[in-house]
């Protein structure tokens, strides 16, 4: 299920890349987001909302499917994303 509602532009930018490198597996982006850019310091001025990512992506394991379920943006800047792991 997919709802998006408008977005900024760096909200939007942000759950791209984020996608993306959960996509292709590249955990230590995620790890440094710091270095994602200006959109990655708007999208996460403080990072308890962001860090429980980082937590499940660790438990995937190598070739192990990912899909994401719903996602949706709520005041053009809270991005929600979530996924199942098997």
């Amino acid at each position: 299920m997919k709802t998006v509602d408008i977005a900024f532009d760096w909200a939007a930018e942000f759950n791209e890349t984020v996608e993306r490198l959960i996509l292709s597996g590249d955990h230590d982006a995620l790890i440094r987001y710091e270095g994602l850019g200006e959109s990655a310091r708007l999208a996460i001025p403080t990072n308890e909302h962001f860090l429980p990512l980082l937590c499940v992506l660790e438990l995937r394991e190598t070739r192990e499917p990912l899909s994401f379920f719903a996602e949706g943006v709520t005041l053009g800047t809270i991005f929600m994303r979530a996924f199942r792991i098997g």
